[in-house]
């Protein structure tokens, strides 16, 4: 039997349920009318203008884009061709928890390297090359970091790499916000051993899409594609085709992302500067999410349970991604809404004012 993936089923039960969301950390979604007059042309030749157009955005041959279902189909897809038998999962903590369940439910083991708050949630290479066995096939990440919105450099990632292949470890980063970062930039092209995914869901604002993808080398993408077929079957042509759409009209929907984010972090900066028990090690300007830890240590999802039922507000509990007493805090809802519901939640989470 697959185990549940926690955090999805909170997702699932709760988002889209209140009045005060700052939880969701994708942009506001966008309709059809914002991607060009008419209908997208759902033939069976869209899979294969999907593919291309990912392959153009990010410089890399088409023979290296497996198309999925979303990025979380793309991390099921990723894990079931590069595990093997009795090989095993490093990832990060905190993280992100369908970066790992997959690997989970195909009977990998699972290990854990800490991205330290006190390092800013930087990625240590020596210390993750420390945490791999010898029977370690796979380290996965996130980058932009899933929950911090922290985002490793090149450099960091080609150090990583470099000393991961030494061992014949494939480096797998989930890039579902690297777009909102740096645009049109992968980190496939900075290794062999590295393999990404990404999706049309967080940074563009469709996911009602699906339309995602993994990068891999061409030696591996006849493999899982195989995956992607056992998995996922003949998904419908219009997701490809609505998926390029999205793609090809990526730099007008992240101008459009940026324009309704105007005026949003400044809020939140005030927010946890404003009570007393939280800290945090501040994201990028780019980002829509950020982890915020309260000092007082205790399980914040009975508080966070409160504030949905009672007051009509919800953040991501901590505890889904490793650390009961933070959240993942994120600010794209309506900037009208915002003030009221960071109000609401430090209610819910019954926090002090500095004095």
């Amino acid at each position: 039997m697959l185990p549940p993936i926690a955090y999805l089923d909170f997702a699932g039960r709760w988002y889209g349920q209140v009045s005060h969301d700052l939880a969701t950390s994708g942009v506001t979604q966008v309709g059809e009318d914002a991607l060009g007059a008419g209908a997208a042309v759902a033939d069976l030749g869209a899979r294969e203008r999907f593919r291309g157009a990912v392959a153009t955005r990010y410089g890399v041959p088409a023979s290296e884009v497996v198309t999925t279902l979303g990025a979380s189909g793309a991390l099921f897809v990723a894990h079931a061709t590069l595990q093997g038998p009795d090989r095993r999962l490093l990832v990060e903590s905190p993280s992100y928890e369908p970066v790992w369940r997959g690997a989970e439910a195909l009977g990998a083991a699972v290990d854990r390297f800490e991205r330290r708050f006190e390092a800013a949630f930087a990625l240590e290479a020596d210390a993750i090359v420390a945490a791999c066995r010898p029977e370690t096939a796979v380290v996965a990440i996130t980058n932009p970091h899933n929950p911090t919105g922290i985002v490793a450099s090149d450099a960091t990632l080609v150090e990583l790499a470099g000393a991961l292949a030494t061992r014949g470890i494939t480096l797998l980063i989930d890039e579902a916000y690297l777009e909102l970062a740096a645009p049109r930039t992968t980190a496939r092209r900075l290794a062999p051993n590295i393999v990404t995914c990404s999706s049309a869901t967080k940074c563009w604002g469709a996911g009602w899409t699906r339309a995602g993808w993994l990068l891999l080398p061409e030696g591996l993408a006849a493999a899982a594609s195989r995956v992607e077929r056992y998995t996922q079957g003949m998904a419908p042509p219009i997701t490809w085709a609505w998926g390029e759409r999205v793609v090809t009209r990526a730099d007008r929907l992240l101008e459009r992302a940026r324009l309704l984010q105007t005026g949003k972090r400044e809020l939140v900066d005030a927010f946890v500067a404003r009570h007393s028990s939280l800290e945090w090690v501040p994201p990028p300007a780019s980002s829509v999410f950020g982890w915020v830890r309260d000092t007082r240590g205790a399980d914040l999802l009975p508080k966070i349970e409160r504030g949905i039922r009672e007051l009509g507000v919800i953040t991501a509990p901590g505890g889904f991604f490793g650390e009961p007493g933070a959240f993942r805090l994120g600010w794209t809802s309506e900037l009208k809404k915002l003030p009221e519901g960071l109000n609401r939640l430090a209610k819910a989470l019954e926090l002090e004012s500095r004095p």
